[in-house]
């Protein structure tokens, strides 16, 4: 019966038809809007362990490999504080492995300092085996966990040796929860593996190792991030 109107009166299939273009283009709009608002919402902040509570050493502005404050023209490799807004600084996430299986922060922190000639402890995140996170170096100030390549850079590390063990799913969880918070606040497009970079030593390295390692791309696409060094870019007033 609705067929045969419609024939008849070719006025009414065209009101049909765009009240039809209409409808779905309202329930496009609505989904791409909900689709919009979730991708928005700001990740939250994990728990972690602040540097007063695991004990951490103080910066050391004597220490042999990033003595001093840093100067463009005088001291470039000194202890490099951001600016403000780390926005316009922060460009690549890398992940590494500790390569010491029972290493927590502070043997971390000790090796760095004491047996390195570091700042600091060189990364700004460390992710035990049951996913807690500890803050290392403050992220506004520069890392030591890429050769020739800290400036801009956040360090994560997660605790154990992944060429001979495997990531727990809590370790992985809570590195992917920290990314997701980082790349979201700082605007941080892209994320890379330790040996992803060249010139990392004589012989390259094995970091983040060959388990971890390979998860990496895959997690980069999830969190809508690029994966790989294209993004590392030094500014202006650091050269």
């Amino acid at each position: 019966m609705t067929k045969v109107f419609l024939k008849k009166n070719p006025f009414a299939l065209v009101v049909v038809l765009l009240i039809a273009v209409v409808f779905g283009w309202i329930v496009y709009r609505f989904a791409s809007a909900d689709q919009i608002s979730l991708r928005d919402i700001p990740p939250a902040l994990p728990p972690i362990v602040s540097r007063t509570d695991w004990a951490a050493d103080p910066l050391n502005l004597e220490a042999p490999d990033e003595f001093g404050a840093f100067d463009a023209q005088t001291n470039p490799a000194g202890v490099l504080t951001y600016p403000n807004d780390l926005r316009n600084v922060l460009n690549t996430i890398v992940v590494h492995h500790s390569a010491f299986p029972n290493a927590g922060p502070k043997e971390i922190q000790e090796l760095h300092m004491n047996r390195r000639g570091f700042a600091d402890v060189a990364y700004h995140f460390m992710i035990a085996v049951d996913g807690t996170i500890y803050e290392g170096r403050q992220i506004n100030i520069r890392g030591a966990h890429v050769q020739g390549y800290n400036t801009g850079s956040v360090g994560i590390v997660l605790m154990g040796n992944f060429n001979d063990e495997q990531t727990t799913e809590s370790q992985l969880g809570s590195l992917r929860a920290l990314i997701d918070y980082l790349r979201y606040t700082y605007e941080i497009r892209y994320l890379a593996g330790h040996k992803d970079y060249p010139d990392q030593s004589p012989d390259g390295t094995e970091c983040p190792g060959e388990n971890l390692y390979p998860l990496l791309p895959g997690l980069a696409r999830e969190l809508g991030m690029k994966y790989g060094i294209d993004g590392y870019v030094i500014p202006d007033w650091v050269k």
